[in-house]
């Protein structure tokens, strides 16, 4: 007799989670996936397309079972698409915000370049330096970079530092920077060589800890820096930024590039 309660017992018990399982399903059922988009470029408003239909497959799914993690994996199947964020909204309505990566710099490497975004994540592949936006991703050159699909370059800190001043003071750096090398000094450390389109170039000299400071001072130095220089002046020289303890010093060489 003892068995045979047990035994109905559990077979109440389960039948009552399926009830309320079936309960749930029915009452929490998503019939709104509300997706916003922010996007730069033509390929990122076609991906945007895309992409919204593929998500409008939840409809009709269980909100309460609903794996969000399956829902993040459908944006990130798209290299530029980041979710900023992604939540239930119960009963019915799951709401989804997705941005597009900025494509910035390109990595030599093989037959063609490894494309990074602006916080330095590894895209994508391209045989080009071309922006999917417009004009042309910088360069990098000579970084000993450790790069996975999908997460930001290992090492990349102190060039993102530099590049978040540039940023600040010329708006879109892209449009200035054509490329940045990193060069070993020996055993004293490395130097970043900055390319500008027009032609200077700027070079950061042994900036290890002081990349920033450097990188605003060969930016805004009153004498020899680069928004002080006429637009004849930009086409040839070095503007060359040093640390010695607390003070950066600027030096401007005409002939030199």
């Amino acid at each position: 007799m003892k068995k045979r309660a047990l035994i109905t017992t559990v077979v109440s018990f389960l039948l009552l989670v399926a009830v309320i399982a079936a309960g749930l399903n029915a009452v929490f059922t998503v019939t709104l996936v509300q997706t916003d988009f922010l996007v730069y470029s033509a390929d990122g408003e076609r991906e945007a397309a895309s992409l919204k239909a593929e998500l409008n497959k939840y409809v009709g799914s269980s909100t309460t079972f609903l794996d969000l993690d399956e829902v993040r994996g459908v944006v990130e199947a798209y290299p530029c698409m980041k979710v900023e964020k992604l939540e239930k909204k119960f009963p019915s309505t799951v709401e989804i915000s997705v941005s597009e990566r900025r494509e910035t710099f390109a990595v030599a490497g093989g037959e063609g370049y490894a494309i990074l975004d602006g916080d330095g994540t590894y895209l994508y592949d391209r045989d080009t330096l071309k922006n999917r936006s417009e004009g042309e991703n910088i360069l990098l050159e000579g970084f000993p970079f450790s790069l996975s699909r999908g997460q930001a370059a290992e090492g990349i800190e102190e060039l993102l530092s530099v590049y978040e001043v540039f940023a600040e003071h010329l708006g879109e750096p892209r449009a200035n920077i054509r490329s940045v090398s990193y060069r070993t000094e020996s055993a004293s450390g490395h130097s970043l060589v900055i390319g500008m389109r027009e032609g200077i170039v700027i070079e950061l000299y042994l900036p290890q800890g002081n990349a920033p400071k450097m990188a605003e001072s060969a930016l805004l130095d009153s004498r020899y820096g680069y928004l002080v220089r006429s637009d004849g002046e930009r086409l040839t020289g070095t503007i060359t930024a040093v640390c010695s303890g607390e003070n950066v010093f600027i030096n401007y060489d005409f002939s030199r590039v």
